[in-house]
């Protein structure tokens, strides 16, 4: 950890009471374990977010949700394909972003961290718009310790933190463990991402740790472009069926992001609106 982080609280320690409204047993032979942090206004959930919680189930994934809604009620994950009784759902105070609720899920759940396919993800893309099978294979078949579903050049070379996984039971080694136990309530998002996204490919290099990517930026985009900003109609073509929530509510933030509907009407035979 950087020594001028270390005045600053553990998430860990200041989040408060962490709910357990799903506490679903996670069997002591599964292989495959998903954190997803989320955030929603209300009880009801995203068409986006149903769909993702039963791709990962149906592809033999345990889920652990943990959440921030502020809404006073039970979250609703109840849909034809969500199992509600295989599913976890955490609800914790507000702090730290998605890093603080995916350090908050791994220390409520340090029994699972050695197994061998655990993702670590959050609800920041809409979608999936097609099935996740080719993703998460790719992430299963890696030879490397830590992948990422997309990677990106923007201002450093990093594996974006929306979708990433964790080979070989690297989530249980110590030095990985203190990284997400260790993590700082950070109160600026930029320089949050600056420590715990950027900051986390130097963490992986100084500590040995492979990774790759099932997508690499130039691939999609041009150098020191975002690609799931600039590049998100190529994302399609390259296998990844989401887009950014924030590009679909500012579409202007790329040159052609007003085609985002019409083209995912195309492509996939459904209305974006659906899915916000």
């Amino acid at each position: 950890m950087e020594p001028s982080l270390r005045h600053l609280p553990r998430v860990v320690d200041v989040a408060g009471v962490t709910v357990a409204e799903r506490d679903a047993v996670i069997p002591a032979d599964a292989a495959r374990i998903a954190f997803l942090a989320h955030w929603s206004e209300a009880e009801g959930q995203s068409r986006s977010t149903l769909r993702l919680v039963a791709e990962l189930q149906r592809l033999g994934y345990r889920v652990v949700v943990s959440s921030t809604s502020p809404a006073p009620g039970h979250l609703d994950f109840a849909a034809d394909d969500v199992r509600l009784d295989e599913l976890v759902v955490l609800r914790r105070p507000n702090i730290g972003y998605d890093f603080g609720s995916w350090a908050v899920a791994m220390s409520a759940h340090e029994h699972v961290l050695d197994r061998p396919y655990v993702l670590v993800l959050n609800d920041s893309l809409v979608g999936p718009f097609a099935p996740l099978d080719d993703v998460v294979a790719h992430f299963e078949e890696t030879t490397a310790d830590v992948w990422g579903m997309v990677e990106s050049n923007q201002f450093a070379s990093h594996l974006q933190s929306f979708f990433r996984g964790f080979r070989y039971g690297v989530l249980a080694e110590p030095v990985m463990r203190r990284f997400w136990a260790d993590l700082r309530v950070i109160e600026d998002k930029n320089a949050l991402i600056q420590h715990y996204e950027f900051g986390f490919t130097a963490f992986l290099a100084r500590n040995c740790f492979s990774s790759t990517p099932f997508v690499h930026h130039s691939a999609v985009v041009g150098e020191g472009l975002n690609p799931t900003i600039h590049g998100w109609r190529n994302l399609f073509d390259a296998g990844v069926p989401f887009v950014k929530r924030e590009l679909v509510r500012y579409p202007d933030l790329a040159r052609d992001g007003r085609r985002i509907p019409a083209v995912i009407a195309e492509r996939y035979g459904t209305d974006v609106a659906d899915w916000l």
